[in-house]
């Protein structure tokens, strides 16, 4: 019997714990119903000419396709799916899987997951054409909010994802992942120096030579009104779905919240393409 997970905060931690248990125990996977979840209030165009009004009209919710109750598959991802001109892709996009993240650069777990887990995700899944990652901007607390505004600017130069390779390691620091226990406070503070406007913008500043990332129009970028709407409504895509914490993936309609470690996320992956129907 099919069981579907509208996901709430609380069990964001165990998510991926449970879609494996339920795969290894030949029931079917844990899902989500994304079928009620309206993305449609899309900012205008953001890549490349972030100078263009937005579109005075929305596009009309993506129709979601007839899919099987009990497997995971692509076309669960339907109304998930992010505009390919956003910034915000990267992979294949006729890869077999479509992982939505939700994260944004002044989190401190998704820093662990990218300086950890994402080297991995990258070379065996995305670069092998198996996976394709579509990353929605998602500020979990106020403090978040500078991380969230310098991404979606990034995403407008086309630049999100070689910022990422910088500023998500940045604002994790160094160090294994605090799993298990709470940080210390020399711990938290640092976090909480590192989540400011100021040291974001000074870590993308000193590569952005290196990235080709216009300073100037990302400062413009950020006080924009386009980027607050990329935010907003990414934060409402992720609370429709239950999601109050970052980051959170949602792999063929399959979620998982919370920081994984390399072999786990590798074995949710797995298991979620051998389930995946098509």
């Amino acid at each position: 019997m099919s069981r579907r997970l509208l996901v709430p905060g609380a069990a964001l931690v165990v998510a991926v714990s449970l879609a494996v248990v339920a795969f290894t125990r030949d029931e079917s996977p844990v899902t989500v119903d994304a079928s009620r979840v309206d993305a449609s209030a899309t900012p205008g165009p953001t890549v490349p000419d972030a100078a263009s009004s937005p579109s005075s009209e929305a596009p009309a919710p993506t129709p979601t396709p007839s899919v099987d109750p009990d497997q995971p598959s692509l076309a669960r991802m339907a109304p998930l799916r992010i505009d390919p001109a956003s910034g915000l892709a990267i992979g294949d996009p006729d890869a077999p899987m479509v992982m939505v993240t939700f994260e944004s650069f002044g989190c401190l777990w998704c820093g662990m997951f990218h300086r950890l887990t994402m080297p991995m995700v990258m070379e065996d899944w995305v670069d092998t054409g198996l996976l394709r990652i579509e990353t929605r901007i998602m500020p979990y607390e106020p403090r978040a909010f500078p991380g969230a505004r310098i991404a979606a600017a990034a995403a407008r130069q086309d630049r999100y994802w070689e910022l990422a390779q910088h500023l998500y390691p940045f604002i994790a620091g160094d160090g294994e992942a605090p799993v298990g226990r709470d940080l210390t406070d020399d711990e938290l503070s640092a976090y909480r120096v590192r989540q400011t406007e100021e040291a974001l913008l000074a870590q993308a500043e000193a590569v952005a030579d290196e990235i080709d990332l216009d300073m100037d129009r990302l400062r413009a970028d950020m006080a924009d009104d386009v980027t607050t709407a990329i935010v907003e409504r990414d934060q409402q895509v992720a609370w429709q779905l239950g999601f109050t914490g970052t980051p959170a993936f949602i792999v063929n309609g399959v979620p998982q919240g919370g920081f994984a470690g390399p072999e786990a996320f590798a074995t949710l992956l797995a298991a979620v393409l051998d389930a995946s129907e098509g």
